[in-house]
């Protein structure tokens, strides 16, 4: 009878561990379930095209904040990297520049980055408040660029390219695609991501491990300055024009889908496929909620429900 019970034990904490360690993939199936049975319009092909489209851009910004999590920070300043890089693109183009335009703002994301991830690992400012002045700057330096006008580049490369389609699918979720695939392979097989890891579970650790910690914040962060502003750069497209308006809430829909993805905010644990799932879970919940004709506002408190009940399932991981 002991055994039999022991056994009982045994399975169920198997079963409670499996629901923790895969509540993302679990939700995000019941979600799609729900969605096919809710709506007959959630599974035609236009609508999972719009939330593919619609979710890239936060899908992507998402796998950035992911890298900086993983080492045991955070980025407030999504948002400003963003709006710097639509507004910096489009102006680039609307002055002649070309594809150089694309050239400049990969750059100046990355130098930013690089900035942050000085104050990080230099100069020790917590990434709560390194990147909340980065955010400030970066959203100052954004308006004084624009000067209160909006940068169309309707009929340019840019915009062409970014609202076209390959093989039926939407540039942007292909360049999301291609992203997915160099940072999932970056994080698994690589000695940057292995240590990245290393210093998120403890940094005095990994330092004494032969790590460079120091350079490898720096790098984390110049990766996420970089994928921002591609971020930013596919927006400028669906836009077709530069404006300091957007970029609005970014950092928090790349928090959610980290941490909806398992990440410890702690730092050490973390998975780009789980956040990449997170960030379309919250989407597709989004969409739902939409073609249900739910308002806005409840929409946030399921969000928000949503998100504790992640952090309450991955709060042992």
């Amino acid at each position: 009878m002991e055994l039999i019970k022991s056994n009982q034990n045994q399975k169920l904490k198997a079963v409670t561990r499996f629901a923790k360690e895969n509540f993302v993939i679990i939700a995000f199936a019941i979600l799609l379930i729900y969605g096919s049975l809710a709506s007959p319009a959630f599974l035609t092909v236009s609508n999972i095209k719009t939330v593919l489209l619609q979710n890239s851009i936060y899908a992507i910004c998402a796998i950035g904040m992911l890298l900086i999590v993983i080492t045991g920070g955070i980025d407030l300043s999504v948002g400003s990297f963003v709006v710097v890089s639509v507004c910096f693109t489009a102006g680039f183009i609307q002055d002649g520049h070309g594809i150089l335009a694309i050239i400049f703002v990969i750059l100046l994301c990355i130098v930013f980055g690089i900035v942050s991830g000085i104050l990080v690992a230099y100069a020790k400012v917590a990434p709560f408040i390194a990147t909340l002045a980065m955010m400030t700057i970066l959203k100052g330096i954004a308006y004084m660029y624009q000067v209160g006008q909006n940068r169309r580049i309707d009929g340019t490369f840019l915009p062409k390219f970014i609202q076209g389609n390959l093989w039926g699918i939407p540039i942007p979720v292909i360049i999301l695609a291609l992203i997915f695939v160099v940072f999932a392979v970056i994080l698994r097989k690589t000695k940057y991501g292995r240590g990245i890891y290393a210093i998120g579970g403890n940094a005095e650790t990994a330092r004494l491990a032969g790590i460079n910690v120091k350079k490898y914040l720096i790098i984390t962060y110049a990766l996420g300055g970089l994928l921002f502003g591609i971020a930013g750069m596919i927006l400028a497209g669906r836009l077709s024009m530069g404006t300091a308006t957007v970029g609005e809430g970014y950092e928090l829909d790349a928090i959610a889908a980290v941490v909806v993805g398992g990440a410890s905010l702690s730092g050490g644990v973390g998975s780009v496929t789980k956040t990449l799932i997170g960030a379309f879970l919250m989407g597709v919940l989004i969409n739902i909620m939409n073609l249900m004709g739910i308002a806005s506002y409840p929409q946030m408190i399921l969000k928000g429900v949503i998100i504790v009940f992640a952090v309450l399932a991955n709060r042992d991981n």
